[in-house]
């Protein structure tokens, strides 16, 4: 049975969506494409099987974004884009590492040493709070008033579980930080199976002398390679921040970027995101200070409405703070038909996108014509376009783009780092 899209959903509900509603569109050939599938031992170069997963064939498009079925053990997975694909197959890469240790009989004495550790503190803490807070207040440092907190959320039955209160006050949760961000994972994924290994993984932490150097010296050498690190300060912040104080320090970086109070709040409300990945957006706006209207970069990220929207917007920032640094310098973003677009300081506009495959349905047809007609109806149209994705196009997608004069870079690689 051929796949048939079902727009408009996902990317190309996002750009067709706020497209649809400007100006009639240029006039358009009626010739258009179906998206091609594709074999995945070609699109992932080989990789389309690994330990735990397989990507099964064909991989389709609906000519923004491929669409992938991953096979693991779980079952079949639906993943939207090659960003979330890339992702996901590095948080299996990680859950395997993880696995690994169980081989190692002193790691296992370990999590048994740790399993009753942080319910026996909690249920001192239920019966006798004020005690077991002076027992452990010179232990705790800096951590004094979360315990405070975690104790009375324990005593009074609100707030997160016993489990979740003690991981915070023995400093599992903090090494659960350090363990991912060490393997190149996100502490707060939402890859469930990989949130669970790396909590009980990290308990270990609460047994004897454990620490996480030497939790991951006990990997096998080769499961894990070249790990994606995030740049020192960034990585400290993750770390050393609990949930709350990321959020905050998340709130302020936006401030300091120049994203309004509102658009703040509806990051903090947007369950799409991670917390690591609502302050990485931050830090990568705060980054480009001499762009003006910033903001309409956050709003629009702040307005996504599923996960694969969520991660386009995540990737298409961290591309444009890349493209301001190393290609050209921007100088203010405008909102052309809904969509914001970059305008670079020599005059061109910068159209920058994570798109995987872009093939010339209607729906692209009439995205890309909208957007070059609003471009041309700014009151100081660009002398230029620059059109820089991730991916590839199609031959008839590239000519029809190319006629409006725009200059095509396809195949530009995401920064190394821990948004793929």
């Amino acid at each position: 049975m051929r796949w048939k899209s079902k727009l408009p959903v996902g990317i190309a509900g996002l750009l067709a969506g706020v497209l649809f509603s400007v100006a009639p569109a240029l006039t358009l050939s009626e010739q258009y494409e179906t998206p091609p599938e594709q074999d995945p031992s070609v699109v992932l170069d080989g990789k389309q099987l690994g330990p735990g997963y397989a990507v099964l064939s064909p991989v389709r498009s609906d000519g923004f974004l491929r669409i992938y079925e991953l096979q693991t053990d779980l079952g079949v997975e639906r993943i939207e884009g090659d960003g979330l694909l890339k992702l996901r197959l590095a948080e299996i890469k990680v859950l395997v590492a993880l696995e690994s240790l169980k081989n190692d009989a002193n790691f296992v004495d370990g999590l048994k040493q740790a399993a009753m550790k942080p319910v026996e503190f909690v249920e001192s803490s239920v019966k006798d709070p004020v005690g077991t807070a002076k027992n452990t207040v010179s232990g705790v440092g800096r951590m004094f008033g979360r315990l405070g907190k975690g104790v009375e959320a324990a005593v009074t039955g609100k707030g997160g579980s016993a489990s979740e209160i003690a991981a915070s006050i023995t400093g599992q949760a903090r090494a659960k930080r350090e363990l991912a961000v060490e393997l190149g994972a996100d502490p707060y994924t939402f890859y469930k199976p990989l949130s669970e290994k790396l909590d009980e993984t990290a308990s270990v932490t609460t047994a004897g002398n454990w620490t996480v150097s030497a939790i991951t010296a006990l990997i096998p050498g080769g499961i894990i390679v070249n790990a994606a690190r995030t740049a020192d300060n960034f990585r400290t912040v993750i770390v050393d921040s609990s949930p709350a104080e990321l959020q905050e320090r998340t709130s302020a970086t936006f401030r300091n970027a120049g994203v309004s109070e509102k658009t703040i709040s509806r990051f903090a409300a947007n369950p799409f995101y991670t917390i690591s990945e609502k302050a990485a957006i931050a830090y990568q706006l705060q980054a480009m200070p001499d762009v003006q209207d910033l903001d309409l970069i956050a709003s629009k990220a702040a307005d996504a409405e599923s996960r694969d929207i969520a991660y386009f917007q995540l990737r298409r920032v961290v591309l444009l703070e890349t493209y301001n640094r190393t290609v050209s310098g921007l100088s203010q973003i405008k909102n052309v038909g809904g969509v914001p677009v970059a305008l670079r300081s020599d005059g061109l506009a910068a159209i920058v996108l994570p798109l995987d495959m872009v093939s010339w349905t209607k729906t692209v047809a009439q995205t890309f014509s909208n957007m070059h007609e609003g471009l041309g109806g700014l009151p100081f149209p660009p002398s230029g376009v620059d059109f820089l994705i991730t991916g590839d196009l199609t031959p008839m997608a590239a000519e029809r783009i190319t006629a409006y004069g725009w200059e095509i870079t396809g195949n530009y690689a995401m920064p190394a780092g821990p948004v793929h």
